[in-house]
């Protein structure tokens, strides 16, 4: 595709707050990519590590640096973000993350052929190599069925059934905005007042799920157009070590603190379990889109949400009680009590189980290592040669994903193998 084809700008945001040691490599990924219609928007949630300093480094008219000027909550700060931007498209990822430049140019051609409400992909998955953190970092695992895998179009109805019954954990391909792509257009148009595309203490999960309840049209892809990279620093990471009654749980801390901060309030507290924070946006943005007559199988969720903390007996005892209000609010007490029966649900079932070791035995694992260095830049560097060029062959129909698959796993030959 030439470049005088483009006609869509694409605004990548990348909220940040005290990460600019991953910053730095975060915002290189996507300066990488050739294409002049893009923007690269960094929200930065008034840091005080000399992220302002750093982006100063950088030369590039496509980047847009904003600075907060306070502490703000997630929320906002993602919101601060769209303000900023000016794209059809948006995708959202976080700072110790990275996009792949040299795949970048087919998520393009699926925008503009298609021009979808949005676009989902499988991303590739990578740990910084921090020392004492991790078991299996600086390198990415590459999954046969999560490579080259022909677009589909689907609709973002097609999982309410798994949403209303707490199967968060299939909801796939599901619209997203994180590691994942939504057209300007279908964020401001299911807005609960046309303005504020973000309404949840969640940012990324509030879009995945108003597209279910919501629904559009949208187009999903076995294929890594980005990196998810996660670090000490990292939010998730810091949930489930909360979660989980282990250490480095700083960011957590810091993510409860600030929600308070921010008028728009979920209707669950924040309580350190990252499914009571997926059941807290599912009713928040039922209450606040008037989707009550939408109703969740509240049995499920409140086992789903019980699973959560077989780690942790305080925070079971806390997550107890937000429940117990939210049952007598509801006049499902009954429910509760039989949600409580018995040992907490199993984070995955054995037939999740055997799919993710299935999964394994058609995988190969790969080091991130260049020049010395291994950051989210070298690893895109390395994920970008070893798919090569070979997405594009499958889309116009000249290669099959099976042979692609066959040359990417002949190009990892010459770059370091991992178990």
């Amino acid at each position: 595709m030439q470049k005088e084809l483009f006609k869509l700008k694409i605004s990548i945001a990348i909220p940040t707050r005290e990460r600019g040691q991953y910053l730095r490599h975060s915002v290189q990924t996507a300066l990488e990519i050739d294409d002049d219609n893009i923007e690269i928007i960094v929200s930065d949630n008034a840091s005080s590590d000399g992220t302002k300093e750093l982006m100063q480094e950088f030369d590039d008219s496509r980047l847009v640096y904003v600075n907060t000027g306070a502490r703000l909550s997630m929320r906002q700060n993602f919101e601060t973000a769209f303000n900023a931007s000016t794209g059809d498209y948006l995708i959202y990822f976080g700072d110790d993350d990275g996009i792949l430049p040299k795949q970048f140019p087919y998520l393009r051609q699926l925008l503009e052929a298609n021009r979808p409400d949005g676009l989902s992909w499988i991303k590739a998955t990578y740990g910084w190599p921090i020392e004492g953190y991790g078991r299996k970092t600086g390198g990415v695992r590459f999954y046969r069925d999560n490579c080259f895998g022909a677009p589909k179009a689907f609709h973002g109805a097609d999982n309410l059934q798994k949403l209303m019954t707490a199967d968060v954990s299939n909801l796939r391909p599901v619209p997203d905005i994180y590691h994942g792509c939504l057209s300007r257009a279908y964020m401001l148009k299911t807005s609960m007042d046309g303005r504020t595309v973000f309404d949840s203490a969640i940012p990324d999960v509030n879009l995945s799920y108003r597209s279910i309840l919501k629904d559009g049209h949208f187009i999903g892809v076995d294929h890594p157009f980005s990196i998810n990279g996660y670090s000490p620093a990292s939010t998730g990471g810091g949930h489930g070590a909360e979660q989980n009654n282990s250490s480095g749980t700083n960011s957590s801390k810091l993510f409860a603190k600030e929600n308070i901060t921010d008028p728009m309030s979920d209707v669950f507290p924040h309580a350190g379990s990252v499914p009571l924070a997926f059941f807290s946006t599912l009713e928040t943005l039922r209450r606040n889109h008037g989707l009550e007559a939408i109703q969740p199988d509240y049995l499920s969720w409140y086992k789903y949400v019980r699973g959560s903390t077989r780690k942790n007996p305080a925070l079971a005892e806390q997550i107890q009680g937000i429940l117990r209000d939210h049952a007598e609010a509801k006049g499902i007490q009954s429910v509760l009590d039989a949600a409580l029966q018995g040992p907490p649900q199993a984070k995955r079932s054995l037939q999740e189980r055997f799919a993710r070791a299935q999964g394994q035995l058609s995988s190969f694992r790969v080091s991130a290592t260049e020049g010395g260095e291994n950051t989210i830049l070298t690893a895109a560097h390395m994920i970008d040669a070893i798919l090569g060029q070979d997405f594009g062959a499958v889309l116009s129909g000249d290669m099959t994903s099976r042979l692609a698959w066959k040359e990417a796993k002949r190009r990892s030959k010459d770059f370091q193998r991992q178990l």
